[in-house]
């Protein structure tokens, strides 16, 4: 897709909330990314802003309130979603399907986060698009293969408070609650 201008991205911010600095810089050079091939399509696609405000306007299942910004399905069904708002998983990203409890932390900020994925397209797929024939077991993308560049992801995954406000996030959609 294009990018956005400024008017759209604060347009979006009114919606979604205060955006991270490298996610605002990603929407502002292109608004979402869509590679073809073959295979999956859903491990091509980082979704674009009408498909987070839509998802965000009329939510398929549970209610998840603003705070957590849709970025891109797991082929699992599970979502990427950028963090909003204050605190130490400001600005990070957790993969979580809130159907089903197990949110975890998969990247420290979205500029690690898009090199991750970027890495793993390259190291995945062949110049074609079609999926490489691995020599070796086929490695997902996941916090795992994040965290090969992303220095400070362990630190958060592991920190006792993340931990608690990540079950707290399971807990308080399970409840129908809202959570901070």
């Amino acid at each position: 897709h294009p990018p956005i201008d400024g008017e759209r991205l604060a347009e979006f911010e009114h919606v979604a909330g205060p955006l991270p600095r490298e996610f605002a810089i990603f929407l502002l050079t292109c608004d979402g990314l869509r590679g073809h091939g073959e295979g999956r399509d859903d491990e091509l696609h980082l979704w674009s802003t009408s498909e987070i405000l839509s998802s965000i306007v009329g939510p398929m299942g549970p209610g998840v309130r603003l705070g957590f910004v849709p970025v891109y399905d797991d082929p699992t069904g599970e979502r990427d979603w950028l963090i909003l708002g204050h605190g130490p998983t400001a600005g990070a990203l957790m993969r979580w399907d809130p159907w089903v409890p197990g949110a975890e932390l998969i990247a420290s900020n979205y500029g690690t986060y898009l090199l991750g994925w970027v890495e793993y397209l390259v190291s995945s797929r062949a110049a074609d698009g079609g999926v490489r024939s691995p020599s070796g077991p086929r490695r997902a993308f996941d916090g795992e293969f994040c965290a090969l560049h992303d220095a400070q992801l362990h630190s958060l995954q592991t920190d006792p408070h993340v931990v608690e406000w990540l079950h707290d996030v399971d807990q308080a959609v399970a409840c129908g609650d809202d959570y901070e």
